[in-house]
């Protein structure tokens, strides 16, 4: 089983706009295309593990979802879960996206905290190809929205 680490291109990530707060109490977004990822794996049960950016160093983060807008194909299975280095599936559990759906974020787990607040830390995406093969992905996109507090802004 092989690892692919790869790092999200600037330009899929952004803070939401003022009616896109509103609407998911997110603030900022990743956006992941089948196009990022193909070729990345070629055997069964390979992982890409996606660097979505860094957390400042005291940070909490109250809401994740994912949104699954085309369904991905060209692979027999691939799961996701979205978290932290140190804690991968901490917010998005194990999911498949073959089926376009939004999910919420785990459950039991409102809230991830930095309880040290000493250092940053790594937000990933991490997917893990199935026995059908590595992924000759041909269709595919969700975003992962979040809402990550800087915690010395606060008053």
């Amino acid at each position: 089983m092989a690892d692919t680490a790869l790092t999200i291109n600037d330009d899929r990530v952004s803070p939401l706009s003022v009616q896109e707060k509103a609407a998911t109490g997110c603030n900022i977004k990743f956006k992941v295309l089948y196009s990022d990822l193909s070729a990345t794996t070629s055997a069964s049960n390979d992982t890409i593990t996606l660097t979505l950016g860094a957390t400042p160093a005291k940070w909490y983060i109250d809401k994740c979802m994912m949104n699954i807008s085309t369904a991905f194909t060209g692979v027999s299975n691939m799961v996701w879960t979205v978290g932290t280095t140190t804690s991968v599936a901490a917010l998005i559990s194990s999911t498949s996206v073959l089926t376009a759906a939004v999910l919420n974020q785990a459950v039991g787990v409102p809230v991830l905290t930095n309880t040290t607040a000493t250092a940053s830390k790594s937000l990933v995406a991490i997917a893990t190809t199935g026995t059908g093969g590595g992924p000759a992905l041909t269709a595919g996109e969700f975003t992962i929205y979040m809402n990550l507090v800087d915690a010395t802004q606060l008053p």
